[in-house]
């Protein structure tokens, strides 16, 4: 069977209820630049975006509890540091790694521009870590990109107790969220939270097949996965197949090998069309220099794309194979953290540095719908002294009104030290 170089994008946002679903053709919209211009801004609303080996998806999600007769397949949390072929980064426009997986989450940012609208007043400039920091200052995505019943966030000061604020206010929102550990901080903090979920309003079905997933190296390995029926009730693979829209296809020159029927080099599909707020899009797209190259790829193509009725809609005589997907990985942004990167933007912030960038997101998609799951915080403080008496020391005792002492030691050894 002929092989190509695919990859799996997976991205959540929000769409404007009065608008039409991403990759709708309206043939009095006006020029194509025109239409390209509507896909990319509503590509821009990003929540998620995750790159996999082998091909791309899109999904988008409402607030929707999971179906009481479904239990998903429940992940792990590890950290990324244990993740060899993952990367997580800050923003859309980070360059990736020539291999392996990429996700992004947009709560880092919403924290990030918390903590300059709310605590500092102006785009961060940091030390030693300038060009990330750059690429944060300048990201369009901004908090409006989340749902608006589905986040918090929050910034301030410790000693003005932001910290009870982001308890009070998470326990009213999402009583059941695992709030991170920061007590003891000094400084401040900026603070981002995500719960967001889609259902299908068809789910569909498991493959009876395993699907062979060939990563970049060409190594394939049997993943589980979901579609459309595959037994004989039609009626069921049409309704699954009804919610499906195609938003562009591109066909590979054919094989010889018949098995490989109408092979598609690239595709995209739409797996919530029938669902006004949201999107879930599938696409199969080569790698580009960073996840933002390959949403405008993906832009592109859907603008260009010129369907007729019977060719943007899945039939029920088509496949349908989309691997399931699920994990939950903790991080820290380390390029951003360390006191060799001080704040140097003029004002009570200078010289202070990020002790703590971190983010965590759970992400799962099956055949009864996405969830995305996630938290970012930030917590900036001054650089820590170390105090450790490990050498000779001098100790006096005196009356704070009197220039002498009445009791002066100097340990040059441990003599007089309790040996472990």
């Amino acid at each position: 069977m002929h092989h190509k170089l695919r990859w799996f994008i997976f991205a959540l946002y929000m769409v404007d209820h009065r608008s039409r679903p991403i990759g709708y053709q309206e043939r009095s919209m006006g020029t194509e630049t025109q239409w390209r211009s509507k896909v990319r801004r509503k590509i821009d609303s990003l929540l998620l975006a995750a790159m996999l080996a082998g091909g791309c998806l899109v999904p988008g999600c409402q607030k929707a509890g999971q179906r009481s007769d479904y239990q998903p397949r429940i992940a792990r949390t590890v950290s990324s540091t244990q993740l060899v072929g993952t990367e997580i980064v800050p923003t859309l426009d980070t360059p990736l790694a020539e291999t392996g997986n990429v996700v992004w989450c947009a709560t880092f940012q919403v924290a990030w521009d918390r903590l300059c609208d709310d605590l500092i007043g102006t785009p961060l400039q940091i030390a030693n870590a300038q060009v990330v920091a750059n690429r944060m200052n300048n990201s369009p995505v901004t908090e409006a990109v989340l749902p608006s019943d589905s986040y918090f966030t929050a910034a301030g000061r410790l000693e003005d107790g932001i910290i009870a604020t982001i308890r009070k206010e998470m326990t009213r929102q999402f009583p059941h969220a695992h709030l991170p550990n920061l007590e003891g901080e000094v400084g401040f903090v900026t603070y981002g939270y995500m719960e967001t979920a889609v259902t299908f309003t068809k789910p569909f079905s498991d493959t009876e097949q395993q699907i062979r997933f060939s990563d970049t190296a060409g190594v394939a390995q049997p993943v589980s996965g979901f579609g459309l029926h595959q037994g004989t009730d039609w009626d069921l693979r049409a309704e699954q197949a009804a919610q499906v829209k195609i938003l562009f296809s591109q066909t590979d020159v054919p094989t010889n090998n018949v098995s490989d029927g109408a092979r598609l080099s690239a595709f995209a599909l739409d797996l919530t069309a029938d669902q006004t707020e949201q999107q879930v899009i599938v696409a199969v797209l080569p790698r580009a220099e960073h996840l933002r190259a390959i949403l405008d790829d993906l832009a592109m193509k859907i603008a260009k794309f010129a369907p007729d009725d019977s060719s943007e809609r899945l039939q029920a005589i088509d496949s349908l194979a989309i691997p399931n997907v699920a994990f939950e990985v903790d991080h820290e942004f380390d390029e951003l953290e360390g006191d060799n990167k001080l704040i140097e933007t003029p004002g009570e912030f200078q010289g202070l540095h990020i002790q703590t960038a971190a983010q965590s997101i759970h992400f799962r998609l099956d055949k009864s719908g996405a969830t995305v799951i996630s938290e970012s915080y930030l917590v900036v403080g001054a650089t820590p002294r170390y105090f450790v008496v490990d050498r000779p020391f001098l100790i006096v005792m005196k009356r704070r009104s009197s220039d002498e002492p009445y009791f002066a030691a100097w340990i040059g050894n441990a003599e007089f030290l309790e040996v472990n």
